[in-house]
Parts: structure tokens; sequence; C-alpha cells
């Protein structure tokens, strides 16, 4: 499985400037408009939008997609503002997802319409509900959410956690939460991660955490840099690239919690899940998947083989920590 847990630095991730409104899809073509086609080259240069990853659609693969994608867009819902997993330029979704699901598309040899969602929290009720066919959202995998889908997991992330500079707070384990105030995000798996460290507090016999939750990240860095909370905690990935990227007074800290496998949602018992499986174990052994996460200078994130690739069915089969 991936080894992470050592790895407790910020990570060094470019910034990337926001283009004109481009189509959002995966398959879409973004060449700009004739206004637009006037932007600079240096500007065109910094473009983080990846428009094919070169690969080849495999037959192995192919044959396992349901027939009803043979000819339809997969619907694949992506959460909006989520840097460097998910964010937008101009108009077109950019990040770690977006590219994993366009190279997911090549193999599987499908047409994927990526759809833009602004609230996290509404995804995996769209995708029970048939909105969307699969979401690619950078899910951590619990036991709670394997009742309702399944999962294609891509990765282990640990929590990260930030304060803001000359708070004096120093989190180097789980206790060191305790008493403190915590902002996360709504609707993520962040909130079950708090409450897990909670009971650290309660048999230490020290203070609650003081959970807060917020609607995205924005706010969520909004409301340490006024003193609304002490810590901010999210994914280790996503809080180097805001530190390194918007220059927020925030610090980030040694510790992180409980790594934890995320995933692709796949509607719970969908013949889509195998055919993601396989496209998944296809991009690690072609070396696609190393690629888009050096992209995000996010490659220590990377599966040390295609069979670390899961697809999880049963809230038995929850990963451990």
């Amino acid at each position: 499985m991936a080894r992470i847990t050592s790895r407790r630095r910020p990570i060094a991730l470019l910034v990337f400037s926001a283009l004109g409104a481009l189509v959002v899809s995966g398959c879409a073509d973004p060449t700009p408009s004739t206004g637009e086609k006037t932007a600079s080259a240096s500007a065109k240069a910094e473009s983080a939008i990846t428009t094919s990853w070169g690969n080849k659609p495999v037959d192995s693969v192919a044959a396992l997609v349901p027939a009803e994608f043979k000819s339809t867009p997969i619907k694949n819902a992506i959460y909006n503002n989520f840097p460097p997993q998910e964010f937008l330029e101009g108009n077109t979704l950019i990040g770690i997802q977006p590219d994993i699901a366009l190279a997911l598309s090549e193999v599987m040899g499908v047409k994927l319409q990526n759809m833009s969602v602004g609230s996290f929290d509404s995804l995996i009720p769209g995708t029970t509900s048939g909105r969307y066919d699969m979401s690619s959202a950078d899910f951590g995998v619990t036991a709670d959410r394997l009742k309702q889908v399944d999962f294609v997991t891509e990765f282990k992330i640990g929590t990260a956690f930030a304060v803001k500079k000359g708070s004096g707070i120093e989190i180097d384990k789980a206790t060191d939460l305790c008493g403190h105030s915590v902002g996360v995000q709504s609707g993520s798996y962040f909130i079950d991660q708090i409450k897990g460290a909670n009971k650290e507090c309660t048999t230490a016999g020290l203070k609650p955490i003081d959970l807060k939750t917020y609607p995205d990240d924005g706010a969520r860095i909004l409301a340490i840099t006024n003193g609304r909370i002490e810590v901010t905690a999210t994914t280790e990935d996503a809080l180097g690239y805001t530190i390194k990227s918007q220059n927020v007074p925030i610090e980030l800290q040694k510790f992180v919690y409980a790594p934890i496998e995320q995933a692709i949602v796949i509607p719970d018992g969908s013949k889509l899940g195998p055919a993601v499986q396989a496209a998944m174990k296809e991009i690690v052994t072609n070396g696609t998947y190393t690629k888009i996460l050096q992209k995000w200078g996010a490659e220590t994130l990377a599966y040390d083989s295609p069979d670390d690739v899961l697809y999880l069915t049963d809230p038995s089969q929850t990963p451990k920590s």
C-alpha cells in the first residue's frame, strides 16, 4: 500500500493562473474562443488544463464498461473548490481528480462529462439518486459511506492541521487538539476524523474538541485567519497547496492523523464499478497515474502497485488506517 505517514512537510505546488471560460467536460475541446485567442503566450503556458494523457482504449477494460455508456457520456460529478484535488480554471475543472477522470475515460474508451458541483455534501446524494453516474471528488472511505455507495480507491491521505501564525498552538498528537476549536468542511470525512480524535480527549480526561463546519475551503481559511477557529483541518495536499499558493498566515503542523483511503464514488451495485477499477489499475501500470500526481506535486501519495487499487462495496471492507 502507499506509504505516506512520514510525509509531514508542506508540498511544493505550482500556482496556476485562470484563463477564460472553457467547456466543462473531460472529453471537451478546450480551444479558446476567438476573443480569448488574444491571451498572452505566457498565460497560456501557465494553464493547468490537460486535454489528453495519450492513452488508447484497452480492450480488456473497455469490455467491462456497461453497454449504456458505449454511446452516452458518463456523468461524473466533481466538487469545484478543493485544490489541488479539484478546482476551476475559468469554467474548466482542473486538478488531480479531473486529470485522473480523463485518463480513466481514455483507457475505458468512453466519453466522460465532468459536472462542476459547488456543494460537496450534495455529491453522494446526487450519485445515489441517479443524477450522476459516478463522482470523482477525493472521498475518504468510511463505513457509513459504504452503506450508501461503492468505492474505487485512488491513494491514501492523512488529515493535516494548521494554526494561525503567532498563536502558540502546536499540534504534535491527537490530544493536542483537545480544548481547541477545529474547522472542517461540511459533509467531509474530516468530521469523523475529528470525532475519532475527540475520543482520545475523553479517554485522557481533557476538554473536548469544539468542532466547527464550513461550506467550503475559503470559508474555513477565512475563519482561522480572523480568529473564529483556532485550528483548520483538511488533507495534507490541500493544506500544503493553500499555504503555498495563497500565502495565508497559517502554519502547517507536524502531526498527521489517521491516513485513510481516498476514492471515486460509484452507485451501490453499479456495473460501472469493475470498469473503473480496471481502468485505475491500467493507469497505475502504464505510468499515467504517477504523471498526474507529479503534475500536482503529490507524487508521494502514489500507490506502489496496481494491486493497491481496491473496489469496495460493503462496510466490512473499510480499510484500516
